[in-house]
């Protein structure tokens, strides 16, 4: 799988324009395409790196960012590692939450997960969270 098409498939199915036109800008740099390999970079992140910044230049409810700054910071999220930009993984092993951690061990057993609970996991994957910019409805 090529950068490209790992990006491809994760902006699959998105109905954020913002979102769907940044990652449009990302494929045409064809000097990132081993940059989007990095598994430890997701689209979820990015856009919340981006929320991030922009929100530091919120006034008064408003935030007037143009296109290239957006595609800046979306560069600079894939060329920089996540210790650089402290980016703390959301989903990561040291920041699950209790529940979580004992509702898998109910789950498993010998690392074996229950077959009713493989087909859930699976269709889960299946559903493709809508991803937004600078949030709102989507």
């Amino acid at each position: 799988m090529t950068g490209f098409e790992r990006l491809k498939e994760q902006v699959k199915d998105q109905e954020d324009k913002a979102l769907v036109q940044t990652v449009d800008y990302l494929l045409s740099r064809e000097d990132m395409e081993q940059k989007y390999l990095n598994e430890e970079k997701t689209l979820e992140e990015m856009c919340s790196f981006i929320k991030n910044k922009a929100h530091k230049y919120m006034k008064n409810g408003w935030n007037y960012i143009t296109n290239e700054v957006v595609y800046s910071w979306a560069i600079m999220y894939f060329s920089l590692p996540n210790s650089f930009l402290k980016i703390e993984k959301k989903n990561g092993i040291e920041n699950k939450s209790k529940t979580q951690t004992s509702s898998k061990k109910e789950n498993t057993k010998n690392n074996v997960v229950s077959l009713e609970k493989a087909k859930e996991n699976m269709e889960k994957k299946k559903e493709t969270a809508q991803l937004s910019l600078f949030g709102g409805v989507v």
